[in-house]
């Protein structure tokens, strides 16, 4: 049998009028900066709750950039790292940054000293393990880091910030791979972690054991690509076949599916096959969005849908017109409603949200310096 290629191109469905109408809500490019005149390419990104960015490159570096207005200034880079970085996070301490790596390592730096190593944990007691994933609590007290699957089981560990050696770890919840570990944005008890086996686990820190943390396992069918939590109980899975679910982590019941050939018709695309997932957000008027675009051509497209209250459709929202890039990262401020996004061409690009039908920035949304302290909780944690 003879097999015939797909040769369509990707391209819109509809036209370019079209396109202006439905996708109504507008969004201005506040900022973008290159981060090196190198060709590189950035797949891990974390913001501040001040707007504080930092982003992993390709060789491994670290850079730290802070938004002023509709400006990015360069505050540090962390370079020399021998082994792959698997993410970047901010700690609740906005100076701090904290990194895990392929060697084994969880580290901690001041960007105030132009990088500055506080701390490293490790867990001295057996080989060092290979982490693929990293979060910090919303208390900013306890630090977990996901595994790459060793003896058939994959492991979760944790640390209190202050100390170098482990609280303990989860051995038993996952058997391949941990991509993802996500803390609640509001609950530092609640934790979720996805894998290549197509499982999300829902965790509870504060019980005593394993089993009694476990609080629900959640079967995707597929590998789980970044899980994002929307509000107190709903949280986003985008798997690596580039669809969407929606889950209630209170109940464990599924709420949407999107899969890839619907998220395409939805940002008015032709080919499923070159639909891709960015990530999923809560938007400023409450309703999850789900951000995505094309990788035909140089990966320009990128176009926001948001979750429909009547149905489960996904209704046209933003048309990113100015993006240059294959976005793979992406943070949203809801209350900015600022979003910040990340790709394949180097480039930092923060948007602003557009008020009453007007073309200019919301300058309220602009953020400025924010001068409080940030709190750790008292309240000791006990996840082993």
């Amino acid at each position: 049998m003879e097999i015939i290629e797909n040769t369509e191109i990707d391209k819109d469905t509809v036209s370019s009028k079209e396109l202006e109408s439905l996708f109504s809500k507008k969004y201005n490019l506040l900022a973008e900066t290159a981060v090196t005149l190198k060709k590189t390419y950035i797949n891990k990104l974390s913001v501040s709750k001040s707007m504080n960015i930092a982003v992993r490159l390709l060789d491994n570096s670290i850079e730290v950039y802070r938004l002023d207005k509709s400006s990015l200034s360069k505050v540090c880079r962390l370079s020399g790292h021998q082994q792959s970085l698997t993410e970047v996070v901010f700690s609740t301490k906005e100076d701090h940054l904290l990194y895990s790596s392929g060697d084994g390592g969880v580290k901690l730096w001041d960007t105030r000293t132009s990088g500055l190593c506080v701390q490293e944990y490790k867990d001295e007691e057996r080989q060092p393990h290979s982490y693929t994933c990293m979060d910090v609590s919303c208390s900013g007290r306890v630090i977990c880091a996901g595994t790459e699957t060793e003896q058939n089981d994959a492991y979760l560990v944790f640390w209190d910030q202050r100390k170098a050696e482990p609280l303990g770890g989860y051995w038993n919840s996952h058997t391949e791979d941990i991509t993802q570990v996500k803390f609640h944005t509001d609950k530092s008890e609640t934790l979720a972690s996805g894998s290549l086996d197509g499982i999300i686990n829902i965790y509870n820190i504060e019980e005593g054991t394993e089993d009694d943390a476990l609080q629900y396992t959640l079967n995707v069918d597929h590998a789980v690509e970044k899980l994002t939590w929307l509000d107190h109980c709903r949280l986003s899975c985008a798997t690596q076949y580039n669809d969407l679910q929606i889950w209630d982590t209170t109940t464990a019941d599924k709420l949407k599916h999107y899969d890839r050939e619907k998220i395409c018709r939805s940002i008015k695309r032709s080919r499923a096959d070159e639909c891709h997932v960015a990530d999923a957000y809560l938007g400023a008027d409450g309703r999850p969005v789900v951000l995505a675009g094309s990788v035909a051509g140089d990966g320009g497209v990128l176009r926001s849908v948001r979750v429909s209250t009547k149905s489960n459709k996904l209704e046209p929202l933003t048309n990113f017109a100015h993006n240059k890039q294959l976005v793979r990262c992406a943070a949203y401020d809801k209350q900015r409603d600022i979003l910040v996004t990340t790709g394949e061409s180097g480039l930092i690009d923060v948007w602003g949200g557009v008020t009453d039908g007007s073309d200019e920035p919301d300058e309220e949304a602009v953020p400025k310096k924010l001068h409080k302290s940030l709190r750790l909780s008292d309240k000791r944690h006990k996840p082993y």
